[in-house]
């Protein structure tokens, strides 16, 4: 039967939604009695190929296996260089994202170096919020493959386009985890180079403690990587500046990368503070159609602020703050590395939810480490303030009143009266000597009946005030462009 005759008949929901047959086009639902073992993919009993996804057409390599291991099941994306497909690798029955460079370009010594330069640095890093890569190598057929973790979710950049712009407290989020990611890559002596919307994948993973599936921001595609401590990094840029070539994407460019400087970490913060400024505010500050105009702009305008701009994006002051610093012309002006501006967006996050009110003070368990870093000391020093002032009062050199005789025959009437004449002796101090001689000589009245109970009215600051208070208890993977 002709492949068009026979794509026809496949309900135009389950080609988008079901695996068929890369050569009959039938779904796998047209076989109720297939029986799979393990982790074997279900195959076309009467092509012997695996079912796989025909959304993307008829690519040529739907069902064919690479390098003997890799078996691909469908197209996520594809560029000039190549395509990134979903693939199975058989032996140890997972799907990863198999990144592929088109025959014709496998050879071209510009980007098999590139595609090398992503699979060297993303195979160096094992921060969570990096890509991971398994596998590096090259085809039957001469082509380059890369197979990374097989990420579901979708990029910053799909994010913007769908919502427009994000929630601060989503928006550091995001932040944060790809900084984690940088600061490892730095560390190793890595400059991403090319941080973008579309390099940042948002991807769900399940929580550890069962709360569901959560979000998680990987850093992808490290294409353009620079690697500051290779030997040959100083040819590397020297050839770059001879051949006029910048490396990167003009809206996300620091004002150094836009002229050619030497870079090193704080060109990837600056690129991040764009990101972080597109995501609270919905656009890049500089979207002019001339690439050349967006870089000039970079190195010499100060990008718009959130009240002209978009009057009705309100970004709290201390992360506004923070990122003026982070896109500062002058690299020294920012902050120096990605673990100081961690440090600071974690400040200016706790300083921001101390006055909010509502749900958003609930503290995440990532926030109460935050909080515990940051305020456990002063909480034990007022501890022990209050402590030691405790223990001041109860235990303090102040003199004891007479103990009553026969007080366990005295009356109510009697022992009130007694704890009213108390604080008389203590408040006597304040009294000056003329006031005391005076006291003294005074002679003492006889005493009455009636008056025995409450002798004298006792003039004290709980009395003459107020009452005393009371005690209160206790496109994934990268693009190729």
């Amino acid at each position: 039967m002709p492949a068009v005759a026979a794509e026809a008949t496949i309900p135009p929901s389950s080609r988008s939604t079901e695996r068929a047959c890369p050569r009959c086009r039938k779904p796998q639902s047209a076989f109720p009695g297939l029986v799979v073992n393990g982790n074997e993919l279900p195959c076309c009993p009467d092509h012997s190929l695996p079912f796989v996804d025909l959304r993307d057409g008829s690519d040529p390599l739907l069902g064919t296996t690479i390098a003997g291991r890799f078996t691909i099941l469908g197209r996520l994306g594809r560029g000039s260089m190549g395509a990134v497909y979903r693939a199975r690798q058989q032996a140890v029955g997972r799907d990863v994202a198999l990144k592929l460079v088109r025959q014709d370009r496998a050879h071209d010594p510009e980007t098999k170096g590139r595609f090398e330069r992503e699979a060297r640095a993303i195979s160096a890093l094992v921060s969570p919020h990096t890509v991971t890569a398994f596998d590096f190598g090259e085809a039957e057929d001469g082509s380059w493959f890369l197979a990374m973790e097989m990420l579901e979710g979708e990029t910053v950049g799909d994010r913007l386009r769908r919502v427009g712009r994000l929630d601060w407290f989503d928006a550091l989020r995001f932040t944060r985890d790809a900084l984690e990611s940088l600061a490892e890559a730095h560390a190793k002596g890595i400059i991403h180079r090319d941080l973008k919307p579309d390099n940042l994948f948002l991807s769900r993973v399940l929580s550890s403690s069962g709360g569901g599936a959560q979000e998680a921001c990987k850093v992808l595609d490290f294409g353009i990587a620079k690697w500051s401590r290779d030997e040959d990094a100083s040819k590397i840029d020297q050839l770059e500046t001879q051949a006029g070539t910048v490396f990167g994407t003009p809206r996300y460019m620091s004002p150094e990368q836009a002229q050619g400087s030497p870079l090193d970490a704080r060109s990837d913060l600056y690129s991040l503070g764009v990101l972080l400024y597109q995501m609270l505010s919905g656009r890049a500050p500089f979207v002019d159609d001339d690439a050349v105009v967006v870089m000039a702009r970079h190195i010499k305008d100060p990008p718009p602020r959130f009240e002209t701009m978009s009057p009705e994006v309100k970004v709290p002051e201390s992360i506004e703050a923070l990122l003026w610093r982070v896109l500062a012309k002058s690299p020294a002006e920012r902050p120096s590395t990605a673990e100081q501006m961690i440090a600071e967006l974690d400040a200016a996050e706790i300083s921001v939810r101390a006055l909010e009110s509502g749900p958003r003070l609930t503290l995440s368990s990532r926030e109460k480490t935050i909080f515990r870093r940051y305020y456990w000391g002063w909480f034990v020093a007022a501890a022990l303030a209050f402590l030691s002032l405790g223990l001041l009062v109860v235990f303090g050199p102040h003199k004891a009143g007479p103990v009553p005789e026969r007080a366990d025959r005295m009356t109510g009437a009697e022992l009130q009266s007694h704890a009213l004449q108390e604080p008389e002796r203590a408040s006597s101090v304040s009294l000056n000597t003329a006031e005391n001689s005076a006291l003294e000589a005074a002679p003492e009245p006889p005493p009455s009946a009636s008056s025995l109970p409450t002798a004298k009215k006792v003039s004290h600051p709980h009395n003459s005030a107020k009452p005393p208070l009371k005690k209160k208890g206790n496109e994934r993977y990268g693009r190729f462009e």
